[in-house]
């Protein structure tokens, strides 16, 4: 090995975002980069990662170290960026017979670390012949080459990676990680709190890794069907480092990369159907493919309008999926427009009937779209039968804007894993970038929102430049009584992103009569929760007649506003730990937490379903430590308060999935000489929302500031010194505001 050139040693941890700042606190991460062009990855002390081979093709050939590429010079370099001072190294390779120059380089900034290709030349000829594979490989790492204890997740597939997600160790031959097309991040961990994701941090849409299986390697780089990479095509992976483990990893890398493209929350908060409940239709819904007995969809929805109506279900839009539209005889669609069978009367007609904003469901493209120029349409497309992709901003401004005159409020684009299944789109190094872009430039340009649905890792991280893109399924489709509810690990990605983790649809009542599947719920109380703690769109799709009013009611307030925890639900650490270690340690099931944050005040909350045997549950677990909490759960009306520390933990057992146990942590609060518990309003999933409580204030008395509908009756439990519940009820004002305070008893 050639004599160290550089020997970087990074003190890192958290990153703390503050008025577009960052601060940091430290801990260690090893970064040992060589003139040869071997680096190595370390934490306290330990090597995790050693480099694997560099290697670009071109003209047809893998060119690689001992085989066409060559290493000419390697330069230390620095600089500053919007996210901080950086060092490292530049390794310049040369494939001297065709005269192709490929840079890398290792950007060392706090706690993070960027690897950058940079084609310096165009480079013709590099497909691999694999669409699986890579072009270009820096970083790549050997599989086991360090720490041979580590453990991973691997997310992959579908519905933002889930589908396919794999754990395990990451030693060969164990590891089976997720890779190509299908691939998404890998997050490493060891047995105690440290971890690292890898993941693209630029070209989302062009990126992969593959996993050499038999080379027993990894390589992140651009998709192996790619024969063409333009002069100065720069393609980034970034390498983020927790000490905290791996739901505050996730947690810190995406406010650093929103942070770094601008994606805030704006979108997201604004978005009429993640913040309100609505009326759902997918695959899974009493009415999916599926009208009431000898009539219409038109009459159908109408009629659902009218029972929510008279029941008072505070349902604020509604969603048609992909009954409505026209299809090939393959499923791709011809036309967005309805069926008139379906609307007799048109898609206005339905919404001013309705009175209610729509979202709407659209598959991928038919290659006998009217749209398209080649069939007499308006707009450039191109086709690959039986599928086809536009690639016409002017389609989509007008297509957007149209889908505005019938009520469109959220465009849901699902089967985008189909769509980007074309070779040209896989080929193309820009073509899904662009596709993706040109379609959130028209939902932006028409006040829209928009929903990915069967997305793949890429095409989740790419709505990092697409502001408009706001939420995503994170999970298979529902049917009565599966276990697509699952979605503790791909929240954690989702969220990190900016988008709103979703379940799905769900029903309220277990058995439905004439459904077409055949089925039952027996989890419908599992079902709320999770679709409430998600923080994502909570929409049910029950028969006329068969909703469950008082436990749909749990999910928000009296106008439908869902009453949220401040972070979507997620599977604690040690649930990854069981996963991929399988050594016992952990729970046997499912336990995810969260927590709302009011005026610097925390109320926890665990959910816990599918366990098989006892978990001692302490603070630590849970990942978030604030002061000493008591800990406690609501069932059928008993409310007890408990210690609990790491010398109580929360014993959970009995957690059947028909069956979850939801427990809640609160702080203690000093009021003259009185102790004070507060409960909150136990008879929602989120028992104190920031939804219903904007302040909270303690001085000589306890002022909590409460918004919701006017007229709203609104009832806080507290308990005092320990003793008995107090009930306090508040009827919220007409100006959609009350105080409660606790000494006194009252609201105003």
């Amino acid at each position: 090995m050639a004599v160290l050139q550089r020997s970087l040693v990074l003190l890192v941890t958290f990153i703390h975002l503050s008025h577009g700042k960052l601060s940091f606190a430290k801990q260690k991460l090893h970064i040992t980069m060589y003139t040869d062009g071997m680096y190595s990855i370390g934490v306290n002390q330990d090597t995790w990662l050693t480099s694997a081979d560099t290697y670009i093709y071109a003209s047809g050939t893998k060119q690689t170290g001992g085989q066409g590429l060559k290493l000419v010079e390697t330069n230390g370099v620095s600089g500053v960026d919007k996210l901080g001072n950086w060092n490292g190294l530049t390794f310049q390779y040369l494939v001297p017979s065709i005269n192709v120059s490929f840079h890398a380089t290792i950007k060392v900034y706090e706690n993070f670390v960027v690897f950058a290709q940079n084609f310096k030349t165009q480079v013709q000829g590099t497909t691999s012949g694999e669409f699986d594979s890579v072009i270009s490989s820096f970083p790549s790492f050997g599989v086991g080459s360090g720490n041979t204890s580590l453990g991973y997740v691997s997310f992959g597939g579908n519905m933002v990676g889930d589908t396919h997600m794999k754990w395990g160790r990451f030693k060969s031959p164990d590891a089976t990680l997720n890779y190509g097309i299908i691939g998404g991040p890998l997050v490493l961990f060891d047995s105690g709190s440290d971890a690292i994701i890898i993941a693209p941090f630029s070209q989302f849409m062009a990126a992969s890794l593959y996993h050499d299986v038999t080379g027993n390697s990894v390589h992140w780089g651009v998709m192996g069907g790619v024969n063409t990479v333009p002069e100065n095509y720069v393609y980034e992976t970034i390498l983020f480092y927790s000490p905290d483990g791996v739901n505050r990893a996730f947690s810190e890398w995406g406010r650093l990369i929103k942070f770094y493209y601008d994606k805030d929350e704006s979108y997201r908060k604004s978005d009429l159907t993640i913040n309100y409940l609505g009326y759902w239709t997918d695959n899974g819904a009493f009415y999916y493919y599926n009208t009431e007995t000898n009539t219409t969809y038109e009459r159908t929805m109408i009629d659902v309008r009218k029972y929510t109506v008279v029941e008072k279900i505070p349902y604020r839009y509604f969603q048609f999926d992909s009954w409505f539209y026209p299809k090939d005889e393959y499923g791709g669609v011809t036309t967005w427009v309805a069926m008139e069978g379906i609307f007799p009367d048109g898609l206005r007609y339905v919404w001013n009937a309705l009175d209610l904003p729509i979202a709407a469901h659209n598959r991928y493209w038919s290659s006998q779209t009217t749209y398209a120029i080649q069939n007499g349409g308006k707009f450039k497309f191109l086709l690959e039968p039986p599928k086809a992709i536009p690639v016409d901003q002017t389609f989509w401004d007008s297509f957007h804007q149209d889908a505005k005159q019938w009520g469109l409020i959220m465009y849901e684009q699902d089967w985008l894993d189909v769509e980007f299944g074309m070779n040209i789109t896989r080929s193309d190094i820009y073509l899904g970038r662009e596709w993706l872009l040109q379609m959130g430039a028209g939902a932006r340009k028409n006040d829209l929102t928009i929903q990915y649905c069967m997305s793949l890792p890429r095409h989740a991280m790419q709505s990092l430049e697409i502001p408009v893109v706001t939420q995503a399924r994170v999970s298979g489709d529902y049917q009565p009584g599966n276990d697509q509810w699952r979605i503790g690990i791909s929240s954690m990605f989702a969220d990190a992103l900016g988008l709103a983790p979703f379940k799905d649809t769900f029903w309220t009542t277990t058995n439905q009569t004439g459904n077409k599947y055949g089925k039952s719920e027996p989890n419908i109380v599992l079902q709320s929760a999770v679709a409430t703690l998600s923080t994502g769109p909570v929409g049910p799709s029950d028969k006329i007649g068969a909703t469950d009013l008082n436990l749909l009611m749990r999910c928000c307030n009296q106008d439908g506003l869902i009453l949220k925890p401040s972070r979507p639900a997620t599977a604690i650490d040690k649930q990854l730990h069981r996963l991929a270690f399988d050594d016992g340690v952990g729970p046997a099931g499912e336990i995810w937490t969260t927590y709302t944050e009011i005026s610097g005040y925390y109320f926890g909350i665990i959910l816990a379903a599918d366990l098989s045997e006892m978990y001692p549950l302490t603070p630590q677990d849970t990942g978030f430590q604030f002061g000493t909490p008591k800990i406690f759960s609501y069932n059928e009306g008993h409310l007890e308060a408990m210690n609990f520390s790491e010398q109580y933990p929360l014993k959970l057992q009995d957690c059947p999935k028909e069956a979850p146990c939801v427990w809640y942590t609160s702080s203690i609060f000093q009021v003259g000489t009185n102790e004070i518990l507060i409960y909150g309003e136990v008879n929602k999933w989120v028992t104190m929302s920031p939804q219903r409580v904007q302040e909270i204030l303690v001085s000589d008395d306890l002022e909590i500031h409460l918004q919701g509908s006017p007229g709203e009756l609104v009832n806080f439990a507290f308990s005092v010194n320990g003793d008995s519940i107090q009930d306090i009820y508040c009827s919220i004002g007409n100006d959609g505001t009350a105080i409660l305070r606790f000494n006194s008893k009252n609201c105003s």
